[in-house]
């Protein structure tokens, strides 16, 4: 059987569902205005890039509103989220609640990068390095600027996964 024959839908609804076996890691982008407003969205396309020097990427959407802020200001954060931090993913995903992702007590602020989630396992401080477009996202490639440990002796740490289209968590 070759490969053509295995696929029996179009190559972007294989690659949906093919993506969706892809267990990934959710982490929230933050970043703060030019007037001191903080945006955010959940994302599962975020990673390390490299050691020297420390940097992160982040693949954001052009229509997502927290695209312009991050290509105007320079900078954002990534806050790897704990499984303690469920009820937050959903307010981070959803469009229409986007006036209750940034609850008092929830954040503190890594000035001029934006807001910082308390309790996360780790949140990466960016700078933009460099920006590539591809498709309908744009990469945003960051050089580390400060990595905030909330908890960097986590006997068992709980990072939220996204797999097959939900939440999910690494049983240990």
């Amino acid at each position: 059987m070759s490969a053509q024959d295995m696929i029996t839908t179009p190559v972007t609804d294989a690659f949906r569902a093919s993506m969706r076996l892809v267990a990934a890691s959710v982490s929230l982008v933050t970043a703060r205005d030019e007037t001191g407003v903080w945006h955010g969205m959940a994302v599962t396309s975020a990673g390390s890039l490299s050691m020297d020097p420390p940097s992160m990427m982040v693949a954001v959407n052009r229509s997502a509103s927290i695209h312009p802020v991050i290509a105007r200001t320079g900078y954002f954060t990534l806050n790897l989220m704990d499984e303690g931090h469920a009820a937050l993913l959903e307010r981070f995903s959803r469009s229409d609640m986007r006036d209750q992702r940034f609850i008092p007590g929830d954040w503190t602020t890594a000035d001029p990068a934006g807001p910082i989630l308390k309790g996360a396992l780790c949140a990466h401080v960016c700078t933009v390095a460099e920006a590539h477009d591809f498709g309908t996202h744009t990469v945003f490639f960051g050089k580390v600027t400060d990595v905030i440990l909330q908890n960097p002796i986590a006997q068992n740490p709980a990072p939220i996964l996204w797999l097959n289209g939900k939440r999910s968590s690494v049983a240990q």
